[in-house]
């Protein structure tokens, strides 16, 4: 069984300044325990969740924005029970780790030094994070470095295509997921430039046909439409299982795929 627990659903500038939905990213639990885009909030319901963050196995940053990575060095310590056990993967965007283009690293010197691997991603690189397989892939963002990824886990292939716009390179990357995490920042009819809005939806879902799309990093004018009421009427044009995610929900991947709402609360 793999689960997923979206310790945040929200995303883009102004949702993480007014926390009009969480913004700590989604937690990945297969043969370890992956924490991928942990930004404000993450550690917040870590704790509400009674998710240790010592047991972390990885974070993963998939670029330079601060709703994805401003609880990563915190998690970094907890993954190293406070930095005396070298242990566990750093990995990021080039921008995260090294910095680029006037973005400077999102971790600092010391907190590199804290892990047992640290890596900077390209996408088409392909690596073991904590046991799971893993490939990143690449997005069309205001950070050029930004990557998303796809987790070959135990119950089948699951894909986070990260913020991007809807590039046909960036789909075709995808194909063969059997579950598809899409950041929806916008509702139909607010196109925000380098990120996927409700429209771009339908187009990505019939090429790459998953078992279930989940959809999360909403913005506060998706948030304001309803995201359920968007991900009914995606569901309706597509004929396929949409979900909008909510915070701390999680979903359990095994045979079929469930959704539990605030389990552990």
């Amino acid at each position: 069984m793999v689960s997923i627990t979206f310790l945040g659903t929200g995303g883009g500038r102004f949702a993480t300044i007014y926390q009009t939905r969480s913004t700590g990213g989604m937690l990945i639990e297969d043969r370890g325990r992956i924490h991928l885009d942990p930004g404000p909030g993450a550690l917040t319901n870590m704790a509400r969740l009674n998710l240790d963050p010592g047991f972390t196995d990885a974070v993963l940053i998939s670029h330079c924005h601060p709703d994805h990575y401003s609880d990563a060095e915190v998690l970094v310590e907890g993954m190293t029970r406070g930095g005396i056990n070298t242990r566990g993967t750093l990995a990021g965007s080039v921008s995260t780790i090294e910095g680029i283009d006037g973005m400077r690293p999102a971790i600092s010197d010391y907190h590199r030094r804290l892990p047992h691997q640290v890596m900077s991603v390209r996408a088409g690189d392909e690596m073991d994070i904590a046991g799971t397989w893993t490939r990143f892939t690449p997005t069309r963002h205001t950070d050029a470095s930004g990557v998303g990824a796809i987790f070959g886990t135990t119950a089948g292939t699951v894909s986070y295509m990260g913020d991007t716009d809807p590039r046909d390179e960036v789909i075709a990357s995808h194909e063969g997921c059997r579950v598809l995490i899409l950041n929806v920042t916008r509702p139909f009819g607010a196109r925000l430039r380098c990120h996927l809005c409700s429209e771009d939806v339908p187009a990505i879902v019939e090429r790459l046909q998953p078992e279930m799309t989940l959809l999360t990093h909403m913005g506060v004018k998706m948030v304001e439409e309803g995201p359920e009421e968007q991900a009914l009427k995606l569901e309706e044009t597509t004929g396929c299982r949409i979900v909008a995610a909510r915070d701390m929900m999680r979903l359990d991947i095994g045979d079929s795929i469930g959704v539990h709402t605030n389990t552990y609360l």
